[in-house]
């Protein structure tokens, strides 16, 4: 059995308890994956081992993930309009929008709006998604969508499986790999978030970090938004989109059985979809970096962007992140999975996006 590095473990945690003691963070989780187990876990800061914190937008991946076995059995198809499922869906030009332009990013909604008042009942989300309309045309771009788009996937869930998407969710994706509730009701409790800082303004410092002025990543949700998971209404809601609530653990081992065991349900074709083929190259209008998503999450890909995607210099790796730089990831050449999880949303992006770099860079040497 492949060991992790001892020597490696230390320098992961030298860097955290940087961050630590810098007051950029002030309680995290680390755990690691490897060989279809946790081979490391450990706690920083205030923070314990059963503690449990907001992963954000990294829950949409794990959401994703419970929609793959409807390709396998053939009940979902890629190319087949969101709207030939979920009727409401079609109105005001959105006929149009594919299940994958859904899963990739290419909706054409991104900022479209749902509230606690409709987005707690199929009925209610199936009527603000009649409302919706379309800011660009489905396929033309890519651009991010913060909430939108998987709250139609949710609805998807339902409808295929006549149950609740919570339910179906943590019984395809989390119960097999062993992990608990980590969305909606039964996963409420989690360490406070806090902001830190102000948006810097030195443009040319931001522009030398990210590499040029163009790729210095902008906010497609503020940060009272995100403040507001730190309510125990808005956790028990199970956002599909950044609601779920887990320990470092958790992500690790979800991301483990993933890898190791959730391909016996899906024909080869359609693992090979989530972990190493680019669905659409396009530029992604919200980071100007090659998208790279595929139908489960973000490919970090050789083209030089991985940072931009928070994601390891490792090819084949996927995954997604969350907000404040919430590390959530598994790469099938080294076979290893990290979760990095914090309490705090720093201001400066130049934070966080030097230590993913450094984090990421850590997780893959401990097996070199």
């Amino acid at each position: 059995m492949i060991s992790l590095s001892g020597t490696g473990l230390d320098a992961l945690a030298h860097r955290i308890q940087q961050e630590v003691d810098t007051g950029n963070i002030t309680a995290a989780q680390l755990a690691i994956g490897l060989d279809g187990e946790v081979a490391h876990f450990q706690s920083f800061g205030t923070a314990t081992t059963t503690d449990r914190f907001i992963i954000f937008s990294a829950t949409k991946a794990l959401v994703a993930m419970a929609l793959l076995p409807h390709f396998a059995d053939g009940t979902l198809d890629l190319t087949t309009p969101v709207a030939h499922y979920l009727p409401e869906f079609g109105h005001h030009g959105k006929d149009d929008v594919t299940v994958l332009h859904l899963l990739t990013m290419q909706g054409g909604f991104p900022q479209a709006p749902i509230g606690p008042d409709r987005w707690g009942t199929s009925e209610g989300r199936r009527a603000q998604f009649a409302e919706w309309k379309l800011d660009h045309p489905a396929g033309s771009r890519t651009e991010y969508h913060p909430v939108s788009a998987h709250w139609v996937i949710a609805e998807l869930l339902e409808s295929l499986n006549g149950r609740g998407y919570l339910d179906v969710v943590h019984e395809r994706v989390m119960q097999p790999a062993g992990v608990g509730r980590i969305l909606g009701p039964q996963a409420v409790g989690a360490v406070t978030v806090r902001t830190l800082g102000e948006y810097p303004t030195d443009l040319a410092g931001l522009a030398a970090t990210f590499g040029n002025a163009e790729h210095v990543p902008v906010a497609s949700i503020a940060p009272e938004a995100l403040l507001s998971m730190n309510d125990p209404r808005a956790q028990a809601a199970g956002l599909p989109g950044g609601g779920a609530i887990a320990t470092a653990a958790d992500i690790a081992t979800i991301y483990q059985h993933f890898l190791h065991n959730f391909g016996g349900a899906l024909p080869d074709e359609w693992l090979a979809d989530a972990v190493g083929t680019i669905r659409n190259g396009s530029v992604s209008v919200t980071d100007k970096v090659p998208a790279n998503r595929t139908i489960a999450g973000y490919l970090s890909g050789n083209d030089g962007y991985h940072l931009h995607r928070w994601m390891p210099a490792a090819p084949r790796a996927f995954g997604h992140n969350g907000a404040g730089g919430q590390l959530c990831w598994v790469d099938p050449a080294s076979g290893l999975s990290c979760g990095f999880l914090h309490d705090t949303l720093h201001q400066d992006p130049r934070v966080e996006f030097k230590r993913a770099a450094d984090l990421n860079d850590l997780v893959l040497a401990l097996l070199r």
